[in-house]
């Protein structure tokens, strides 16, 4: 399926245009999606993609194509906010290295998106969900997965230390991968919880992620995917009917295209929500505990005391069971070749709630959007989000998959867009 972004390229419309288009769009928005625009810098880089374009210098499917940047990554001459009232705020004085990277692709950078502060939760305050306004959009590149839902942009930039891509990626029905940790640069980054910290991508469509991974470096390795296995523990089962349902039919979807796909049990997964939430806890305290009262709001607040608190001993356990989670996924990875759960076991919450319903029992909103995305946070591999079969009301749920690199996750996803679009198509 040929990406939104090479359409775009293809269309004949100039960068210009498009980056008008796009800063239009963004200015009409009522999602919230964007924090700051950048029309000045983003016109200048426009003018140049065309400049480069018309003399026969083409960088790729990305050059000229608009693109947004998540809150708390460095754009220079931009405010990074971190999405605090005050912590950690500065300007920055030079690009992040991944977006330098879109830059060298040719993208233009539009504006920042908001984020939960210091992308320490799974709800982003001040945004609606594109497809439903009275809805989240889950966290914490809320801003970005709206972005890229909305439309306003192709690809947006965003990062993943408990979920923070690949959560909003499913409420919002978009494409979110995080890359493995320690795989993508995070210098510019502001950092969360360093054992967890990845940079990712939000894209309208598989072939958007593939383009900007590959803009960052990420280097296709032509994996064929023969087997992928489903993940039914403790966790990964307790997930809404509609969620159910669009995981029994990516595997249907997956089966339909030639894949085997067995069930598959990961040695001590039940124990990754609390152990990615203890290193979690101690890593950002150590980062960015004492914070004045004032330049954070009392929920962050509250994680950093508590984060503070955290015994080393208590630390170090949770780097213990991290560890045993690793071997256990290492030994799955052995029989497969990716694996499949649900991105979010609830489909996206209502606005101001605090408590969800998952499977029977009535969870805190963030606990219960972080259950399913914690085994690759907290084992650091590669995870990617696609949009599943929609729910009630058409709100999105999404499906995730696990691998030791991106290749295969993006090669299953394909397989299930390229499906449903069949489907639809049929």
């Amino acid at each position: 399926m040929t990406g939104l972004a090479a359409r775009l390229r293809a269309s004949g419309t100039t960068a210009t245009e498009l980056v008008a288009q796009a800063l239009g769009a963004a200015r009409a928005s009522t999602t919230g999606a964007f924090v700051e625009l950048l029309p000045e810098r983003a016109a200048r880089d426009a003018a140049v993609a065309d400049r480069e374009l018309a003399a026969g210098t083409d960088r790729g499917p990305l050059h000229g194509i608009p693109v947004a940047v998540k809150d708390n990554i460095d754009v220079a001459g931009a405010w990074t906010r971190c999405g605090t009232r005050d912590l950690g705020h500065h300007r920055a004085e030079r690009d992040a290295a991944i977006v330098s990277g879109l830059r060298d692709a040719g993208a233009v950078v539009i504006g920042k998106t908001r984020t939960h502060e210091l992308a320490w939760g799974m709800v982003t305050p001040g945004c609606r969900n594109p497809l439903d306004p009275a809805r989240i959009t889950g966290g914490s590149s809320g801003g970005s997965a709206a972005a890229v839902a909305e439309g306003v942009v192709p690809v947006a930039l965003g990062t993943d230390t408990g979920g923070s891509i690949r959560n909003p990626a499913a409420l919002c029905g978009v494409v979110g991968i995080k890359a493995g940790v320690g795989t993508l640069p995070t210098d510019g980054i502001a950092p969360l919880a360093p054992t967890q910290d990845s940079p990712g991508v939000l894209g309208a469509t598989v072939s958007d992620c593939r383009i900007a991974l590959t803009a960052l470096g990420a280097e296709p390795t032509g994996q064929p995917v023969r087997r992928v296995g489903v993940i039914r523990d403790r966790w990964a089962g307790r997930v809404e009917p509609p969620v159910a349902a669009a995981v029994d039919d990516a595997v249907s979807r997956l089966c339909e295209s030639g894949v085997d796909v067995v069930e598959v049990a990961v040695r001590n997964s039940g124990l990754a929500p609390a152990a990615s939430y203890v290193i979690m806890l101690a890593e950002s305290a150590r980062h960015w505990w004492p914070a004045d009262p004032d330049q954070v709001g009392p929920q962050v607040r509250e994680v950093l005391r508590l984060g503070a608190r955290v015994a080393d001993a208590d630390y170090q356990r949770a780097l213990a069971v991290r560890r045993s989670i690793i071997a256990g996924l290492d030994d799955a990875f052995g029989q497969v070749d990716a694996l499949l759960l649900a991105s979010s076991p609830v489909p996206a919450s209502r606005i101001g709630d605090e408590l969800t319903e998952c499977a029977g029992r009535m969870l805190p909103v963030q606990a219960a959007h972080a259950s399913t995305t914690s085994l690759a946070s907290v084992s650091g591999v590669p995870a990617l989000s696609v949009p599943g079969l929609p729910g009630p009301g058409g709100l999105p749920t999404g499906v995730q998959f696990l691998a030791p690199t991106t290749d295969p996750l993006l090669r299953c996803a394909e397989l299930l867009e390229r499906g449903r679009g069949d489907a639809e198509n049929g």
